[in-house]
């Protein structure tokens, strides 16, 4: 009994067993902190290569082109004679290669239209446009929506890949009450008031803006001779 006691009395003053019991508890905790830490800075180096992924998506969707023209741009003249000009416009628009779908409702896409007499932002609208003429409190109403969009593959406000829509912009609403410079003092009154309209080898532009993707912009020049029917390329 006695020599149990004893060996009670050495393993109560040996220290050993304890110094290695706290070692292995500021071991363990040293492993959790570190663990910690590395799943902490793994967290970060996963969600930095998420962003950087997401800033390069986002910058390759801009970059590229959404909208395609499907086909050649047709200008037509409801004039005749020598003096004729083009009055309205009509392509075919549809989605490039590999692009995601173009909503192509009016509050998210714009079509801007610019020849070198005047300049209208956005056309596109569901009802008659009415622009500012010079002078103060001066204003006209188009009679007729600028630019129509049709369907003539696919349906609804949503372009998707193998649809086609055809747009219509009709240039004689484009009215800035100002006979521009050039036209011939035969010409009608109404197409001198209509700087919207093409004369013969002047160029214009249109500027399609899609809510996803770069701009796309229509660069033609109208022919030598107008006739009812141009092909402008």
């Amino acid at each position: 009994m006695e020599k149990w006691i004893k060996t009670l009395r050495w393993f109560a003053r040996n220290k050993k067993a304890i110094s290695g019991l706290e070692t292995a508890i500021v071991l363990i905790a040293f492993v959790i902190v570190a663990s910690a830490f590395a799943y902490a800075v793994l967290n970060m180096g996963f969600l930095a290569t998420q962003k950087s992924q997401q800033v390069v998506l986002g910058g390759l969707q801009a970059a590229s082109s959404a909208l395609v023209v499907d086909g050649p741009v047709y200008g037509y003249s409801t004039e005749g004679g020598t003096n004729a000009n083009l009055t309205s416009v009509i392509f075919w628009l549809k989605v490039a290669s590999g692009a995601n779908a173009v909503d192509l409702n009016i509050n998210k896409t714009t079509i801007g239209y610019q020849n070198p007499r005047g300049v209208w932002p956005n056309i596109y609208s569901n009802v008659a446009l009415t622009y500012q003429l010079p002078g103060a409190g001066n204003s006209y109403t188009s009679t007729s929506l600028t630019t129509l969009v049709q369907w003539e593959v696919g349906q609804g406000m949503l372009l998707l890949a193998g649809q086609k829509v055809r747009v219509t912009i009709d240039l004689t609403t484009l009215n800035m009450g100002t006979a521009p410079s050039g036209f011939a003092t035969t010409q009608t009154a109404n197409a001198a008031n209509v700087p919207g309209v093409v004369m013969k080898n002047e160029e214009f532009k249109i500027i399609i803006k899609p809510p996803v993707g770069s701009v796309l912009e229509i660069d033609r020049t109208a022919p030598a001779a107008v006739v009812t029917v141009n092909d402008l390329g």
